[in-house]
């Protein structure tokens, strides 16, 4: 911990502008510490940057610091971290209001892996890059692209979802803005290892392509483990830059596909001419490579090459968050289809169940009503009405005559000629009135056959 951090006070527990209350301490770095804060009106979390130590009493300084918040605040995009609010505390200190972000920014994961599968490299990149799209169209250049600034959310639906930072030292080329760019030719902003040659020369008429400049060596980074130009000392690196075209990223990582490795080589081009004209130009690029697994040649070449660790993390790596959301689809798609025929087939059954015992209960109930076997009944219902109307004489249905029968052929059945329809003629004095016409004819039948 530098001497400047352990003269400052900690602001836990402090309420500033009179809303927000420090709840602790997120991390610290050059220019000051976040912390984590909520407000007392609502309980909403958001984080508090805040400008320290000798920093605080540069005006310069100060001014690039308070700025970040104005010029975030022209890009619309959801892959820029949101700015809400600025101010300055009771005693002076300059401080900013930012979302809460959870996750870990691209120099903790590097300094934890080493280096990236191609996939999970790409989709960095590829999110970066939408930042970017939008940030150039408001005129503005970041001039301070590297893995610090830029963050890996913890977000509901993608392995990764990546916030740009950090807007302190951009350059805003809008005629109508009043934004100062606070530098002059020949100032060096930014960081070394991520310069384009034309900013590591002091260069005042920077454009978009210098942005791509420095997300091409991230992406190198992510995928070799180091940056493409390495020195011991800041100006050597510059030097390295200016007069060094960076070397293939497959000298250090066999395993990397030739497309990314050209994606790669043309971002970092010396000559800004060559580079890719603006930053959807080289999304374009990019899109294909996300879209399509790695040949069974290069994930070969990449078990070889890579160390143990690394090549079973490249076997594991997650697929980029667009191809994993439509994974996902297709398989939602798939249950619900399957639960939909499953639905169908139950109804079916159901429908079937309740057909054959509702035929049931109409037996039962017809059985009870004229005294037959429910058996009877289904014996009446597919018998043919038409034999019944042959028989039948017209007029008949007003009465039905019985042949003569034994007087005591009711009380003794068991002697004495039984009717051939058997106890059906005794049933068939006893027809209701309201009985059905088929009914009444079939027990018609029943009592005049000889």
């Amino acid at each position: 911990m530098t001497s400047a951090a352990k003269d400052t006070p900690t602001r836990i527990g402090m309420v500033i502008a009179d809303k927000y209350r420090v709840l602790r301490e997120l991390g610290r770095g050059g220019m000051g510490a976040v912390y984590e804060a909520v407000h007392t009106g609502i309980g909403k979390h958001v984080a508090l940057k805040f400008l320290e130590g000798d920093l605080e009493r540069d005006g310069q300084a100060k001014a690039r610091f308070l700025r970040e918040a104005q010029t975030a605040s022209l890009v619309e995009s959801p892959h820029i971290v949101h700015i809400f609010d600025s101010g300055c505390t009771s005693d002076g200190t300059p401080f900013l209001v930012l979302e809460l972000l959870r996750g870990e920014d691209l120099r903790a994961c590097l300094r934890r892996e080493g280096r990236l599968s191609v996939e999970e490299a790409v989709a960095i990149t590829e999110q970066t890059l939408h930042a970017l799209v939008r940030t150039h169209a408001a005129g503005i250049v970041h001039r301070d692209l590297k893995p610090e600034n830029i963050f890996l959310c913890e977000h509901e639906g993608a392995s990764v979802f990546v916030k740009l930072l950090d807007f302190g030292i951009s350059k805003v080329n809008r005629p109508e803005t009043s934004l100062d760019t606070l530098t002059h030719e020949g100032v060096v902003l930014g960081t070394a290892f991520y310069m384009s040659p034309e900013q590591a020369r002091g260069e005042n008429d920077l454009d978009g392509r210098s942005d791509i400049y420095g997300l091409g060596a991230i992406l190198f980074e992510m995928l070799a483990g180091q940056t493409p130009h390495v020195g011991n000392v800041y100006h050597a690196v510059l030097v390295d830059i200016c007069t060094r075209d960076a070397v293939d990223v497959r000298t250090l990582a066999p395993h990397v596909p030739e497309p990314v490795a050209l994606s790669v080589a043309q971002a970092l081009k010396r000559e800004r001419e060559g580079r890719y004209r603006d930053a959807q130009a080289f999304l374009d690029a990019l899109a294909p490579l996300s879209q399509t697994r790695i040949s069974t040649f290069d994930m070969a070449t990449a078990r070889s090459s890579a160390a143990p660790s690394q090549s079973a993390k490249a076997a594991q790596a997650s697929q980029s968050p667009s191809a994993t959301l439509e994974i996902r689809g297709r398989k939602l798609g798939r249950l619900l289809a399957g639960a939909m025929l499953t639905a169908i087939i139950g109804a079916a059954l159901l429908i079937v169940v309740v057909h054959k015992q509702f035929k049931s209960q109409q037996a039962k109930r017809a059985a009870a009503l004229y005294g037959l076997s429910p058996l009877d009944v289904g014996r009446q219902g597919t018998q043919s009405s038409a034999s019944v109307r042959v028989v039948s004489a017209p007029g008949a249905s007003a009465s039905v005559k019985h042949s003569p029968q034994p007087s005591d052929a009711s009380s003794n059945p068991a002697s004495g000629p039984r009717h051939r329809a058997g106890d059906a003629g005794a049933v068939a004095r006893r027809v209701p009135p309201h009985a059905s016409a088929a009914v009444t004819d079939e027990l018609r039948l029943k009592t005049t056959m000889p």
